[in-house]
């Protein structure tokens, strides 16, 4: 027969087991309510991330006193560098040309300007809209614009570009109904 001693340390190691198993029961039930929450949180996207990160970047840097630099956009000219193209005469696409040389050659906009392959690319670039918009549209060879009705009028159905046919049936409808059909016409 066991003693007492036996059975107080019996009972103390049953005590410590029943303790355990209701730890672990505890640290399973915790577990799985952490799970759940974790669950029902809703997803951070990288876009709320970068902004989480970027506001706890900004504490950080005033806690230690760190000016962050301001940064310049390099999107294209300001306003002030507009106006000094302006005022040389430079406007609309020329701007462009103007932007691309500057990142080209990385100099600054009066390099650019003073520079004399720039200068005979920006009188290339004018005289080739001079020229385009002092070229007529489209005549054909009875001095009637290609893109007109008119012209498209005297030509089968088939011949008209497919844009062109809804005027053109139109166009030949009013004729019909204004009256008198010669046969030249």
């Amino acid at each position: 027969m066991p003693n007492d001693e036996e059975i107080e340390a019996q009972r103390v190691a049953d005590e410590a087991q029943a303790v355990a198993d209701a730890e672990a029961e505890e640290l399973a039930e915790s577990q799985r309510l952490a799970a759940e929450v974790a669950a029902k949180r809703p997803v951070e996207t990288n876009e709320a991330k970068k902004t989480r990160l970027e506001g706890q970047l900004a504490r950080v840097n005033k806690d230690l006193g760190v000016v962050p630099e301001v940064k310049q956009k390099s999107d294209g000219l300001g306003y002030g560098e507009k106006a000094f193209l302006v005022a040389n005469g430079i406007k609309g696409e020329e701007t462009k040309l103007v932007e691309d040389a500057m990142k080209k050659t990385g100099g600054t906009l009066e390099e650019v300007l003073d520079n004399p392959y720039f200068q005979a690319q920006l009188k290339e670039a004018r005289d080739l809209a001079g020229t385009i918009l002092a070229t007529p549209k489209g005549k054909g060879g009875s001095g009637v614009p290609t893109d007109s009705v008119e012209y498209w009028m005297q030509k089968p159905i088939e011949e008209v570009p497919q844009e062109m046919r809804i005027k053109v049936v139109n166009a030949k409808l009013a004729k019909d109904k204004n009256g008198i059909t010669f046969y030249n016409t």
